[in-house]
């Protein structure tokens, strides 16, 4: 078995489109941090049109510089790497804002490189981090609809 057949999260990196929904954890250049740099992502999101996706990062620990109030720490989840195959080491997912990314963009870099995609959360993972941002104060509830969020009315 060599490396490319290797894949524990049941991924199937030759049809990237059915790949991209929430729960997937990437690792790409980002040009949206100080610096730009390579950082790991969750896609927690998309719109119903499928054009835009919701990520919300994974940091090694919470920038004190930005998050010190009390407030934004708290919308900080912290995970371990221990059973996270995904994660190198104790993160922080911030719930404190949402990143959009275009679809396609991201569509197109990992067609280029199929190993951007790292893992897959867990269900009950993913279920925190959506209900952390369905009640975060720092994003607007029309971001959150756009996104999926709010549960629908029937």
């Amino acid at each position: 078995m060599n490396q490319k057949d290797f894949n524990p999260d049941g991924i199937n990196r030759d049809y990237v489109k059915s790949d991209l929904e929430s729960g997937i954890v990437i690792k790409l250049h980002v040009k949206d941090t100080t610096p730009p740099k390579e950082k790991r992502f969750i896609i927690v999101g998309i719109t119903e049109d499928r054009l835009i996706l919701a990520t919300v990062y994974i940091n090694s620990e919470i920038n004190l510089k930005v998050n010190w109030a009390v407030e934004l720490k708290e919308q900080h989840l912290f995970f371990e790497s221990k059973g996270r195959s995904w994660l190198d080491w104790d993160s922080y997912v911030d719930c404190s804002k949402i990143t959009p990314r275009d679809h396609n963009e991201i569509e197109s870099a990992i067609k280029l490189r199929p190993e951007a995609i790292i893992g897959k959360l867990s269900h009950e993972d993913l279920e925190v981090i959506k209900q952390k941002i369905s009640s975060s104060p720092t994003i607007k509830g029309k971001h959150k609809k756009k996104f999926g969020f709010y549960k629908k009315m029937t």
